[in-house]
């Protein structure tokens, strides 16, 4: 009986380090997270070192949260990559999620080409999510003439994020979590010196050439 207890007693010990184990080694795998979050902050970086340039105490640190509401869902008026309307001439520019199920576009209603083929701006700037199995466009943010949108990325699929500045200079951006329905604004403490924005650059990066 006593031989039979100490038996047990051993195999239970042994599962729980087998266990103990696999969970300690499962904590030091890197996940696809990890990618992710070097590929969302290669892009953010991107936006920062931009301003860096002339600002060099610009810091993403000393953004500070404004307001938090939920997402306005309404009727997006531009044509999805689905359709045969759509300008390829944006495709370089959307924004995709990690399973490409999604994107953000806000150049296509934003800007056109003129005969030239010299990109010219709208006064106001949408930003719409693009839902492809869905087929759907929503339109998720309307910017007028002292805001504009000049990048954006993905946390994962269903966290997006678009940087701004405006015409004062001041920069924010907008954490849209398409999960729990909010959006989150932040918003930068001073005025950045910089003669053309980084959505200048951003769209010179594609070699369209802005007046």
């Amino acid at each position: 009986m006593r031989y039979s207890t100490f038996l047990a007693l051993g195999i239970l010990l042994s599962s729980c380090n087998k266990k103990n184990e696999q969970v300690s080694s499962t904590a030091i795998v890197p996940t696809k997270t990890d990618t992710l979050k070097k590929t969302e902050s290669e892009t953010l970086q991107r936006w920062i070192s931009f301003y860096k340039t002339t600002n060099p105490d610009f810091s993403f640190d000393k953004f500070s949260l404004s307001g938090t509401s939920e997402i306005a869902f309404t009727r997006g008026y531009v044509p999805g990559n689905f359709e045969t309307q759509f300008n390829q001439i944006y495709e370089p520019f959307l924004v995709y999620n990690e399973s490409k199920t999604q994107y953000l576009d806000f150049d296509s209603y934003h800007w056109q080409l003129d005969g030239r083929g010299t990109p010219s701006f709208e006064a106001d700037q949408q930003v719409n999510l693009v839902n492809i199995p869905e087929k759907k466009v929503q339109q998720i943010g309307f910017f007028g003439p002292s805001f504009r949108i000049e990048e954006g990325y993905w946390e994962g699929d269903s966290v997006a994020v678009v940087l701004g500045n405006t015409y004062e200079k001041v920069p924010f951006f907008i954490k849209y979590n398409l999960i729990k329905n909010t959006k989150e604004n932040y918003q930068y403490p001073d005025t950045l010196r910089f003669e053309k924005s980084y959505f200048y650059h951003r769209l010179m990066e594609k070699d369209f050439r802005p007046k």
